[in-house]
């Protein structure tokens, strides 16, 4: 229904304008169909959807459902902008303030993104460097020497060293966006899967958890619904369907939880998994039983220390990706110019002198 790289600063665009038809008097409908218009609009299927004459709370339930299961990044963002939305429609309150409350949070998201790109820019420009040091020097000689390199493929014994420098060259290029991709939290396709993930840790590391990622979605999330006038029990349902990973399955069971409190069910959640901020999580809601204190402002600040150790946490990764390539170019990359480029020239100088 949407596209798994859908423009981050296009949904920030979009909710500003969806801002600014609230403002000019319209109804959330009329703002979202009003805004909507262009094919590339993260809310354009909602408002086809609108214009068909769907409900509009049925709309965007739709809508965030078809994302539910999205990768973590901008499709994410999309789901959980639609499923507050949806919220505040179901409700009937002020959806402006709720609005505005989502581009501060996905501004902040983007920027924690581009800084992400932005670290990992400069391990990735530096391994791509060394790795394209062999195929610049075979192109080299090809250019400057046909014969040459003629003679490199001609022979079996050059053929074999070029060969297998190549091959080397691949394994260390593989290995090298493995430790990179790591680091940056971009497992890829396959990278999902259990033996992946084990050759994974051992040649790249140990992938970073994404639990505390989907712990501060889904706390960043029920605050909106709090905000919208529902009560705990209440959001954690109209958010728990739209949650993702583990933590997402573990808040659907809570929330289908009726023989206990939801506080009770969420520290049973919080044992499972015995991480901190699944604890916080679940501390957050028992004292706001307990205590009568506001839920919304606790969970927004556990998401925020979940953001801010999340972008430390990254940096630190890094750093040490930095360290961790070394590995592969001592191990793969420079046998692999050695075999290559200089046991074909050290071939050729032999044949020389042997005349």
């Amino acid at each position: 229904m949407f596209g798994r790289r859908a423009c981050a600063a296009s949904l920030v665009d979009t909710l500003n304008d969806v801002a600014d038809e609230l403002r000019s008097g319209s109804s959330l409908r009329q703002a979202i169909v009003q805004t909507a218009g262009q094919r590339s609009s993260p809310l354009a299927p909602v408002a086809s959807a609108l214009v068909a004459g769907e409900p509009l709370t049925q709309a965007l339930y739709a809508a965030a459902g078809a994302l539910a299961h999205a990768p973590p990044g901008d499709g994410a963002d999309v789901g959980s902008a639609l499923c507050v939305l949806a919220v505040h429609a179901d409700a009937g309150g002020d959806p402006l303030p709720a609005v505005r409350s989502l581009v501060d949070a996905f501004a902040r998201r983007a920027a924690a993104r581009s800084e992400a790109r932005a670290l990992t820019t400069q391990a990735r420009l530096g391994a791509r460097a060394i790795l394209c040091l062999t195929p610049a020097f075979l192109v080299f000689v090809a250019l400057t020497d046909p014969h040459g390199a003629a003679r490199f493929v001609l022979d079996p014994r050059t053929r074999i060293a070029v060969a297998s420098g190549l091959a080397l060259q691949g394994l260390g290029a593989l290995w090298i966006r493995a430790i990179v991709d790591g680091a940056a939290g971009a497992p890829g396709r396959f990278g999902r899967l259990p033996v992946i993930r084990a050759m994974r840790a051992m040649v790249a590391g140990k992938a970073r958890s994404r639990l505390a990622d989907a712990v501060a979605d889904c706390a960043e999330t029920i605050a909106f619904a709090l905000d919208a006038g529902l009560a705990p029990f209440a959001a954690v349902r109209a958010v728990a369907p739209y949650a993702r990973g583990a933590f997402g399955e573990a808040l659907r069971l809570a929330s289908s939880t009726h023989h206990a409190p939801l506080h009770r069910a969420l520290d049973e959640i919080a044992g499972v998994f015995d991480v901190d901020v699944c604890r916080r999580f679940a501390r957050a809601f028992e004292r706001s039983a307990a205590l009568g204190v506001p839920l919304a402002p606790a969970l927004r600040a556990l998401a925020d220390d979940i953001h801010e150790a999340t972008s430390i946490e990254l940096a630190e990764d890094i750093r040490r990706a930095s360290l961790r390539v070394l590995v592969p170019l001592a191990v793969l990359v420079l046998p692999a110019f050695v075999l290559a480029c200089l046991v074909p020239l050290f071939v050729g100088g032999l044949q020389g002198i042997a005349g």
